[in-house]
């Protein structure tokens, strides 16, 4: 049987794809560390994988350096704190705690632990600090993925006999909701996660790219902090929305699945899930997942906001295939626009772009985005700190 880097089975075993769900009413640790106790006593299969591991990588989801705590743009310290004192104390593992940070200015990364507080949770429960951007990296040739055949990981991330995604449940204007499987992005360090995004321009292919990406890194446990979620314009501009859960499952793309039905979505027309599901790397049709506690509709708000990209996605579903092919549908692509206004000119924007189209333009003071080159990637709008990025469809020629 053919086995990911983590050493799990490529195959998902059927037995792993339960979902234990517990409620969080706050951040508080006791009532978060209730919560994921809650989640790992109704899995064995979490239990197990705690058991067996020695040295174990949570892997939060630190998408922005600048971003507050109170914003939930990042997971929740409270959460990491809450899983590295149980993998500590009850079973004897040694924790580090990392990620790469979403922006690429010097030290974001650095910034992001500090500004999440996840260096001072890595002091007070004895867990280490694993910035993903300071280690020594090598190209792991992955033959076998349809995108990302070469990819670039810290060449010590074997170190770890276990890695843990800690997710945070949010949407994604790019990729409809993102989650434990789009996580795993955040162990490719620094300047080569923008060079993933040129090398998959279009959704199509990043979601493929992500699929090899998981293929290769499989995290043996995912964990969702859905305590407080975010609804609409995610995965940083969106609105907060207190949902009180905590989820945890061995099959991150099962956990991907559920959290996205609490969201109103349906999973299989995510375009990450349905091609997980179709590539067999986990588990994604709602119906064959079980739930240990409380099921998706206990933790569904009323009317949680999708972001832009899930209506315009139904909008070009209903437009017939011809019409994409004319002018009209030239001018309907998608790029970024920046709002003059909200912008601060700190250059997040110009330096996160991996197609190059953002430069600033001295002589009118103002960043100006090249509609030719824009891939419409979000990772300008993701690392803004003013949300004055959107990406939107031309629906106008210029």
């Amino acid at each position: 049987m053919d086995t990911t880097l983590s050493g799990l089975p490529a195959v998902p075993d059927s037995s792993r794809t339960e979902v234990g769900t517990a409620r969080g009413i706050s951040y508080s640790l006791r009532a978060v560390r209730k919560a994921v106790a809650t989640c790992i006593g109704e899995l064995p299969s979490v239990q197990d994988a705690f058991g067996r591991a020695g040295r174990v990588l949570l892997k939060p989801n630190l998408l922005s350096s600048r971003r507050a705590i109170d914003e939930h743009v990042n997971t929740h310290p409270a959460v990491v704190q809450a899983l590295a004192e149980i993998l500590i104390s009850e079973y004897g593992c040694e924790v580090a705690i990392g990620d790469s940070c979403g922006s690429l200015t010097p030290d974001s990364t650095a910034a992001a632990i500090r500004n999440s507080q996840m260096d001072r949770v890595a002091e007070e429960v004895g867990a280490s600090i694993y910035n993903v951007d300071t280690q020594p990296r090598h190209v792991v040739d992955f033959p076998q993925g349809r995108v990302f055949t070469r990819v670039t990981l810290p060449s010590n991330l074997d170190q770890f006999d276990l890695i843990v995604s800690v997710a945070k449940l949010k949407t994604h204007s790019l990729t409809h909701t993102t989650g434990a499987v789009k996580n795993i992005f955040g162990l490719v360090p620094g300047a080569a996660k923008k060079h993933a995004h040129a090398m998959a321009p279009r959704i199509e292919d990043f979601v493929q790219l992500l699929c090899d990406l998981y293929a290769l890194v499989r995290p043996g446990v995912a964990f969702v902090d859905g305590i407080i979620g975010m609804e609409g314009r995610g995965p940083s501009n969106g609105r907060q929305r207190h949902v009180e859960l905590v989820a945890a499952s061995c099959d991150a793309v099962a956990l991907d699945s559920f959290c996205a039905t609490v969201m109103g979505f349906d999973p299989l027309k995510i375009p990450l899930l349905r091609q997980c599901q179709l590539r067999n790397l986990g588990v994604a049709i709602p119906g064959e997942i079980p739930v240990r506690g409380e099921p998706a509709t206990a933790f569904a708000p009323p009317g949680f906001a999708k972001p832009p990209v899930a209506a315009s996605a139904l909008l070009l579903k209903l437009a017939p295939r011809w019409l994409l092919r004319t002018a009209l549908g030239t001018v309907m692509n998608r790029r970024a626009v920046i709002d003059e206004q909200k912008c601060i000119r700190c250059g997040e924007c110009e330096r996160n772009c991996p197609s190059h189209a953002i430069r600033l333009d001295a002589g009118a003071n103002r960043y100006r985005v090249d509609a030719r080159k824009c891939i419409a990637c979000h990772c300008c709008a993701e690392v803004c700190p003013n949300d004055a990025v959107t990406v939107r469809r031309r629906w106008l020629p210029g």
